[in-house]
């Protein structure tokens, strides 16, 4: 039987010490009884993780001069492990994550090493697009035999942009902790509204970081324009804070990760007002599968798992009256008892994701023994 080897490459250490979803995706996997990886290699860190996966922590160059002339260098400690992986096996199926000057690096030292007849290489994209220029593009995927989106949508995206895309094509969406985000009963929706002081209201939120890109501003002057949210409901806005009085807002700021389900749980509404391409809307899907009734910008990859049963998908989200009718709508919808019975449903919970993340690497594995 062929020596195969299945190798992670990641810039960033695992365990990753910030807030990363791709980063808790990956440690959820190594850690399950779906792992089928052999060897992970990523940056420095003094924390380890309970796995069967054998780890190299490598260091990146860091000299500004070498990195000025031979910008792929950064890698080099990375990409001689590689090598020498590579070397020790008949056949080694390397998974890149979310780097596009790791991968050039990657790609670069199989060309220069002559390792392609010993490498299948598979980029996983965790955005929507990094619109790359073409030629840029082009030696982007050169070496890539197989590239994993996140969406339908982003491959689409890409498909459409660039003249050529070669590589095969896996869709794997984003998954949801489950256990965790999940709808509650209206009993203890109540107790919720109670300790929060917001007995008989119907709670509206925004829940993300105060970027331009993330429609906080479009959601805001929706307030403003309308009377009936005004005098009917309350905006919880949280992970921002702004010096602005507003009837019914509350800018609640920063809140730690471990408390922000229960911000879910509160909601009766939840809005997604991106204005940018989105990889695939975390957030949304979180509080989908809490059970809220959403209303989301159709932008980037949402379309992929929003269902009409979920709330509303706009179109055009930058049209601020939209907004207004859509969310004077929900309130109506929700006082009304409005419940979606079959709420995230058809959003991947970690074990599923676990499964057909592991498909990918078993799937090259098996063809090269059947050769």
């Amino acid at each position: 039987m062929k020596k195969i080897a299945k190798i992670i490459i990641t810039e960033q250490a695992i365990p990753y010490q910030k807030n990363g979803s791709w980063s808790q995706r990956l440690e959820y996997f190594l850690k399950s009884d779906q792992n089928v990886i052999d060897y992970f290699i990523c940056g420095e860190t003094n924390q380890s993780l309970n796995t069967t996966t054998t780890f190299y922590r490598e260091k990146q160059v860091q000299s500004k001069w070498r990195l000025k002339f031979f910008p792929n260098t950064r890698y080099q400690h990375y990409t001689n492990r590689l090598e020498q992986l590579v070397n020790q096996h008949s056949h080694a199926i390397v998974c890149v994550v979310d780097n596009v000057k790791l991968m050039l690096a990657v790609s670069e030292c199989i060309e220069q090493k002559k390792l392609k007849n010993k490498v299948t290489l598979l980029f996983y994209c965790c955005g929507h697009s990094y619109l790359l220029d073409d030629n840029l593009q082009k030696k982007f995927v050169k070496n890539c035999d197989e590239f994993i989106f996140l969406t339908k949508k982003a491959y689409a995206f890409n498909k459409e942009r660039y003249d050529e895309f070669i590589p095969e094509v896996t869709i794997l969406n984003n998954p949801i902790e489950k256990n965790t985000y999940k709808p509650i009963s209206v009993a203890e929706k109540e107790t919720l509204l109670q300790k929060h002081q917001l007995t008989g209201k119907k709670v509206f939120l925004w829940l993300s970081h105060d970027r331009p890109k993330k429609g906080l501003s479009i959601v805001l002057n929706v307030w403003k324009d309308s009377e009936k949210l005004q005098n009917e409901a309350v905006l919880l806005v949280v992970g921002a804070k702004r010096n602005e009085s507003i009837k019914g807002v509350q800018f609640v700021g920063q809140v730690p990760n471990d408390e922000v389900v229960a911000y879910y749980q509160l909601a009766h509404v939840y809005l997604f007002p991106t204005l940018w391409k989105e990889g695939f809307g975390l957030s949304l899907a979180q509080a989908i599968c809490s059970g809220c009734y959403s209303i989301a910008a159709d932008n980037g990859g949402v379309s992929d798992f929003f269902t009409s049963k979920d709330g509303v998908l706009l179109t055009e989200p930058n049209v601020v009256s939209h907004w207004v009718t859509s969310m004077e709508m929900a309130l109506e919808e929700v006082a009304s008892g409005w419940e979606n019975k079959e709420a995230g449903n058809q959003i991947l919970d970690y074990p599923e994701w676990s499964q057909q993340f592991a498909a990918i690497f078993t799937k090259w594995e098996r063809r090269f023994q059947n050769q």
